[in-house]
Parts: structure tokens; C-alpha cells; sequence
């Protein structure tokens, strides 16, 4: 038995020294030299995306010990960051920051998407939050989201602008008219700037938009702010009350932007990069970097991030499908 014993330890410790040398062999994660690229969905100079990813990925660049870039994907309406990302190898060194229109809207909206967020991409944190403003003008004699409903009703239609039909600010109208009872005249704009000229001439009576984008007009007192989204009051304009205080919890979702990486992306590198964005999102001169720039830093678990996602497509989903908007290929 003796020999039998000693043939079985050799072969234990022959397959040992064999799955740690190839162990050893495989690259891990980062590998030296080789920079992380975090993919966004728009050209240099494209807003908070970029600088999420940029002031985030410098904070990252001196504890993981290689280079992070930005790589700008714009087109096809913001869809191809994420299709390059899941098309991507899942090592760790090729990144997407992502907003919840490209994860949770597009998914309904399009009846093609040449990717699926639930299956081919992997949460890892969320980075910032913006709230969705209902905004009216400064003349507009409400001072409430029930006065603006009381006000629709009177008036039977009321013109409600978005920044871009397909969007949150399209879809945020529908949720409030089906939930209030009244009926919404959409004024799609081609951007922000242009539907406040409107609203602030009277063109239309009330719009949906970003936070960071109305608060200077909300404290010059040229517009109202009658509502914010979130189930909490926004940190930096506490005298606006959300709708879930005035009786709407419809708008508990924010607008977002997130981390995510390929799906298949191993577990350990995935706990790794959780970790290193949930330390460099806390560092206090980041947090104050992306205030700065209009966002409200989050942070957080990737299941938390999942969490978010999954109620996020349920809410946009149903008023996607009020709406019979499909977007155009």
C-alpha cells in the first residue's frame, strides 16, 4: 500500500505545482504597462460623462499603477460606448461609464439594440446622480405640483417641453400626466438650451430638465422648480421638495451615470475595480471636482448598482410603452 500512497501524494502534488504554475503564468490584473480604457458614448468635451470618467480615472491611475484613459465613442445616438464594451475582452483594462438612458430606456425604446445591459455588461459602480426638475416659469401662477396639475386640467392641454424626444425629460411628461390625470402637448427640443429660451418666453408652459442645468435660473428667480426626482431631497437645493413629498413616488428614479465592465469579467477583478472606484469617488477633492461640475457623487456596491438598474427598467419601460415612441434606427 506504501507505494500506492506515495503515487497518489506525487500526482497531488505534480497537479498542485501544475495549476499554480499556469496560475502564475496567466497575466493578472493590471496588467504592467497596459492602461485601463474607460469608454464613453460621446466626443471630447461631451459633459459629465467625460468628467466622471476622467476625474475618477486619475484618482485610480496611481493606486492601480497603469495608465486610465478616456476613449471617446460617439454616434448612433450614444449606443456605441456600451456595444464596444461588450464586445470587449473582460480583463479589467476596458471600462464604460454609461448613463440610465443607455441602460434602462434604450432597452424599450429601440426595437434593435446591438446590445443587452443586463447580459452583456457587469455593474460596478454608481458614480452620480442628476435629478429631473419640473420647471415652470417664474409668471406661471403655481407654486406646486398639484397647482400645476389643477392648472392643466383648467386649461385641457398643456404644452410640457423635453430636451430631446426618447429621452427622460419625453418620458418623465407621460409618468406625470397618467399618474395626475391630464393630458401633455410633448415639445421635443434639440437640447436643453434651447427649450429654456421657450419656456422663458412663454412658448410653453412648463418642461422637464436636468437639475444642474435650471438651479442658476431657479436662484436668479427667472423660473420654478416645482419637483425633483429621488426619494430624497437634493443636497445642494433643499428648499425644492421632491414628488414623492407631493404625493408622486412614480419619480423615486434619478438620472445616473455608472461603471460598468464586460460581461465575464472574473470575480476577483471585479471586486478589485469596485473597490478601487468606490475609494477614489470618496476622496474629498473628487467629490468636490464632480459637485462642481453639477453631479451628485454616489458610489457604491455593484449590486446596489443592479438594484438601481432593474427598477430603473420597470418604471421607464411602462412609460415608454404609454407613450408608442420607438426611436428611430
Amino acid at each position: 500500500m506504501a507505494p500506492l500512497s506515495f503515487s497518489l501524494r506525487s500526482a497531488a502534488t505534480a497537479l498542485a505545482l501544475s495549476v499554480a504554475a499556469t496560475a502564475s503564468a496567466q497575466p493578472g490584473f493590471p496588467v504592467p504597462g497596459k492602461p485601463v480604457r474607460v469608454a464613453i458614448s460621446v466626443a471630447p468635451g461631451g459633459g459629465s460623462s467625460e468628467v466622471l470618467a476622467r476625474v475618477v480615472g486619475d484618482e485610480m491611475r496611481a493606486s492601480l499603477g497603469v495608465p486610465v484613459l478616456v476613449e471617446f465613442k460617439p454616434g448612433a445616438n450614444q449606443r456605441l460606448g456600451p456595444e464596444f464594451v461588450a464586445k470587449s475582452a473582460p480583463d479589467g483594462h476596458t471600462l464604460l461609464v454609461a448613463s440610465s438612458a443607455q441602460t434602462t430606456i434604450f432597452p424599450w425604446s429601440y426595437k434593435k439594440l446591438n446590445y443587452d445591459p443586463f447580459k452583456d455588461l457587469t455593474p460596478l459602480m454608481h458614480g452620480a446622480n442628476f435629478r429631473l426638475a419640473l420647471v415652470v416659469s417664474s409668471s406661471l401662477p403655481v407654486q406646486s405640483v398639484a397647482d400645476f396639475v389643477r392648472y392643466a386640467k383648467g386649461k385641457g392641454t398643456v404644452p410640457v417641453g423635453s430636451f430631446a424626444a426618447g429621452g427622460a425629460s419625453h418620458f418623465a411628461q407621460v409618468i406625470l400626466a397618467r399618474a395626475a390625470g391630464f393630458e401633455t402637448l410633448h415639445v421635443p427640443y434639440k437640447g436643453s438650451a434651447p427649450m429654456k429660451v421657450e419656456l422663458l418666453g412663454g412658448s410653453i408652459d412648463a418642461a422637464f430638465d436636468v437639475d444642474s442645468s435650471v438651479a442658476q435660473l431657479w436662484r436668479d428667480g427667472r423660473l420654478k422648480i416645482l419637483a425633483l426626482s429621488g426619494t430624497k431631497r437634493h443636497p445642494t437645493l433643499t428648499d425644492i421638495p421632491t414628488f414623492r413629498e407631493q404625493g408622486l413616488e412614480q419619480f423615486d428614479m434619478t438620472l445616473w451615470l455608472a461603471f460598468f465592465a464586460p460581461a465575464g469579467t472574473p470575480a476577483e477583478i471585479v471586486s478589485r475595480l469596485s473597490k478601487e472606484l468606490q475609494r477614489a469617488i470618496a476622496v474629498p477633492a473628487v467629490q468636490a471636482r464632480l459637485t462642481q461640475s453639477g453631479m451628485e457623487p454616489t458610489g457604491g456596491t455593484p449590486e446596489q448598482l443592479a438594484d438601481v438598474m432593474r427598477r430603473d427598467l420597470k418604471a421607464w419601460g411602462q412609460a415608454v410603452k404609454d407613450s408608442g415612441f420607438q426611436a428611430e434606427e
